[in-house]
């Protein structure tokens, strides 16, 4: 995971026609400059340089941002594969039942997160 520092709040920032670029983990931050001034920013880590994290989201409107947000969230995690065995596996056995609860839990950290970058006021 990379930290960077930005003067500019962000939020989210298309990559291209399938990508989006998510600023997850905002921190309110301070930071010197060449002239040893003060600068007041914010702090993002994520996967990429720049504290982002690139997430597959194609045809993104605002009507179904939030859903495709968390789609692309999840898959920086898990393939489409693993999704759909996690599901159809359901709570069939301890060990899938304690996969399943994982899953439950991410996803619910992840709309938490997505929520949070969405009402931010850019």
């Amino acid at each position: 995971m990379n930290t960077a520092f930005n003067p500019q709040r962000q939020s989210y920032a298309k990559y291209d026609d399938n990508h989006f670029l998510l600023f997850l983990n905002e921190q309110e931050a301070t930071q010197t400059d060449e002239q040893g001034n003060t600068v007041n920013g914010y702090t993002y880590t994520g996967t990429r340089p720049d504290g982002s994290t690139l997430i597959e989201a194609a045809d993104v409107t605002e009507a179904n941002k939030r859903s495709k947000f968390i789609a692309g969230l999840i898959g920086t995690e898990y393939t489409q594969d693993d999704q759909i065995a996690l599901l159809a596996n359901g709570e069939d056995t301890n060990e899938h039942a304690e996969e399943l609860a994982v899953f439950r839990a991410n996803r619910k950290l992840i709309k938490k997160t997505v929520d949070e970058l969405l009402a931010r006021n850019i």
